[in-house]
């Protein structure tokens, strides 16, 4: 288990250099042609800092809700910024008395990882130290249960279930109310991967997931029954490093039809039900996905990005000017498909075209996670924790 944890960050920091050409990069002009406002900052603990943490926040109703790797989770009004409560993961039993004084407590790191989930009237999140935490929408700590392994990604709500995917490749599905395990699905590794994993999805009474080994499959949510399983990276070479082909983005189902992409592997569209391939097509990433209308967009293992017809695989457009500037997965926001960089950067561009129409230099920190909008607003959080709420006319 040791030797894997070292090949796994070992392989972190060759894909960042992969990533990173010795070349000078130079970020492509940009004529502004939209001025995004700022509504409010706040920030939430130390954010990731330099972790590969894909810790997001979420927009629910009239709340932003956040946290920091070291263990705050906090709730902000939409409209103003105003905090309405803080949560501290490392004091016991998160007491409130703790909540006016967590800013300043050094003890131990809580590790959140991954992101909040919301669902039956409660908050969900994992933490690399293997413990799933269930809150109140007022910050009461409901329960807290441990599994085996790091949860790298955000829990799965519905079906009476939360499901939580480790970096051990393991399945965890439990109670909303209680944490009380109801099912295990245990998936096999191969001796190397990246260090991530795919989000689950619940949906149509299946748990969909991505493998490292490169497959994507549905498991029946009732039991943790496995329904099927199918290829969409390939291992092929001659060394581990070669053979990666994880499958880490997050899976997107509409109207009966479930799209993953691999790293190293292809882009596909199986029909949700059986498994069948409906079509495939050449691209690799890692990150998450976006979906509007019958169109899919993604930036690729370089940093390209595509947009893509989801009735058939056809290519709409592709913009090559961020390639190999550490890009985030994109984020749709009303007209535009909006980027992060890990320079801190946000680019904006036109969904129909893919050209550029603004760039922001928002925090020096980067930006290792997607955007998040709810249609109206757009919310960014970068490395160091500061959270950005933004809107266009």
């Amino acid at each position: 288990m040791k030797l894997q944890v070292k090949q796994a960050i070992l392989l972190a920091a060759l894909v960042l250099a992969g990533c990173s050409s010795k070349e000078k990069l130079v970020l492509p002009p940009v004529n502004n042609i939209i001025d995004p406002d700022v509504v409010w900052e706040k920030s939430v603990g130390s954010g990731v800092e330099h972790y590969e943490s894909s810790l997001s926040p979420i927009i629910v109703k009239d709340t932003v809700y956040a946290a920091s790797r070291e263990g705050l989770v906090a709730a902000f009004d939409l409209q103003s910024g105003k905090r309405k409560w803080q949560f501290d993961l490392r004091k016991p039993a998160g007491s409130s008395f703790w909540q006016g004084i967590s800013d300043v407590w050094s003890g131990d790191n809580a590790r959140i990882s991954g992101g909040l989930s919301f669902g039956y009237d409660k908050l969900y999140f994992g933490t690399e130290n293997g413990d799933v935490v269930a809150l109140t929408t007022d910050g009461e700590l409901v329960w807290r249960t441990e599994v085996k392994g790091e949860v790298l990604v955000r829990p799965a709500v519905g079906d009476g279930l939360v499901v939580v995917a480790t970096g051990a490749g393991t399945l965890v599905a439990l109670h909303p109310d209680t944490g009380e395990e109801r099912w295990q699905f245990e998936n096999e590794q191969p001796v190397l991967t990246l260090r991530g994993t795919s989000e689950p999805v619940i949906e149509g009474g299946g748990v969909i997931y991505g493998s490292g080994s490169g497959q994507l499959g549905v498991l029946i949510a009732e039991r943790g029954y496995q329904a099927w399983e199918e290829a969409v990276g390939v291992p092929t070479g001659t060394t581990d490093l070669s053979r990666l082909a994880d499958v880490d983005a997050k899976p997107i189902v509409r109207g009966g039809t479930v799209y993953s992409i691999a790293y190293n592997g292809a882009l596909v569209a199986l029909e949700l039900r059986t498994g069948r391939q409906l079509w495939k097509r050449d691209y690799a990433s890692f990150h998450n996905m976006a979906m509007e209308g019958d169109t899919l967009y993604l930036v690729d293992s370089e940093g390209r990005i595509y947009a893509i017809d989801s009735r058939s695989g056809t290519e709409k457009w592709s913009q090559f000017g961020l390639n190999k500037h550490s890009l985030t997965g994109p984020a749709v926001y009303k007209d535009y498909l909006v980027i992060g960089d890990k320079a801190g950067n946000l680019h904006w561009l036109n969904r129909e075209t893919g050209d550029f129409v603004a760039r922001l230099s928002m925090d020096s920190s980067g930006f290792y996670t997607d955007a998040v909008s709810d249609g109206t607003y757009l919310l960014v959080q970068s490395r160091n924790g500061e959270l950005v709420l933004l809107q266009t006319p």
